[in-house]
């Protein structure tokens, strides 16, 4: 990526890339802003580090938009239900990417064992006054939530910097029971983030229930997770490669000896 193609705009240095139609339904093709260090940083030209940090999220967008998936539509169906209710009127996957289109992408100049933060505004359907944001490291999913969670520089630093005292970070990020569910009519799926929030959720040919709750670990090999009605419950585990029902090679997995909504097993998606 050439410095020639970023310009200054009101609040950073930008330049916009085509978005490719497979890496988001809504996608055009059409070019979308991608905008560096839009808080904190002074207005001097970008150096080669920075523009090589853009490069690599631009090179990356496939894979982040892939990992995202499973939040943003959870954020989704918690803003179109009660929260005090589990959530069954459910929207597919490829129904919400029509609808969610791609307002803009932001590198942070903060990062975390080398990668940088990156944040993605969407406008969403389900709440047009404060759109929804998502904030990445990686593939892994930081926080959900309004816009202004793709772009406040302040949740980015306080990931970089936590110590996440008390979690066991190989629990970390989006996991799926679908790879061993061969035959099953459920589906179970859950997401712990590094601030010790998260969410489960299960999946019937019928319906779709989302659980938000908080989780920790106790003690070495012990998941314990707390729904926003104050359910505890506690998980023995064991993180190791495990074969899919339909695949031949591992995947990084765990096991739980207590299951956590219908599932024992999960594959780790990002």
């Amino acid at each position: 990526m050439d410095r020639t193609v970023f310009f200054r705009d009101d609040a950073a240095w930008s330049t916009r890339v085509p978005l490719p139609t497979e890496t988001w339904t809504a996608a055009t093709g059409n070019p979308v802003p991608v905008h560096y260090a839009p808080e904190g940083r002074e207005d001097h030209p970008l150096d080669d580090a920075e523009i090589a940090s853009v490069a690599r999220a631009v090179d990356h967008l496939p894979d982040l938009f892939a990992a995202l998936r499973p939040a943003l539509l959870t954020h989704h169906h918690t803003l179109r239900a009660p929260a005090t209710e589990q959530l069954t009127d459910v929207t597919m996957a490829g129904d919400l990417e029509a609808h969610l289109h791609v307002v803009a992408v932001y590198v942070h100049q903060v990062t975390r064992d080398g990668i940088p933060y990156v944040g993605i505004e969407f406008c969403c359907p389900c709440d047009e006054e404060h759109g929804a944001g998502v904030l990445m490291h990686g593939t892994r999913t930081v926080d959900v939530g309004g816009a202004d969670t793709a772009f406040l520089l302040w949740i980015a630093e306080r990931d970089a910097t936590d110590p996440r005292t008390g979690l066991d970070e190989s629990l970390i990020g989006h996991w799926r029971s679908s790879p061993f569910d061969r035959g099953a009519m459920e589906t179970s799926a859950f997401e712990l983030r590094a601030d010790g929030r998260g969410w489960s959720c299960l999946t019937t040919p019928a319906r779709e229930s989302v659980t938000r709750l908080t989780w920790r670990c106790p003690a070495p090999g012990v998941l314990e997770l707390r729904t926003e009605d104050g359910e505890v419950t506690r998980h023995r585990y064991v993180i190791t490669p495990a074969v899919p029902a339909v695949a031949e090679e591992p995947v990084p997995a765990v096991t739980f000896e207590e299951p956590v909504e219908f599932a024992f097993q999960y594959a780790k998606s990002g």
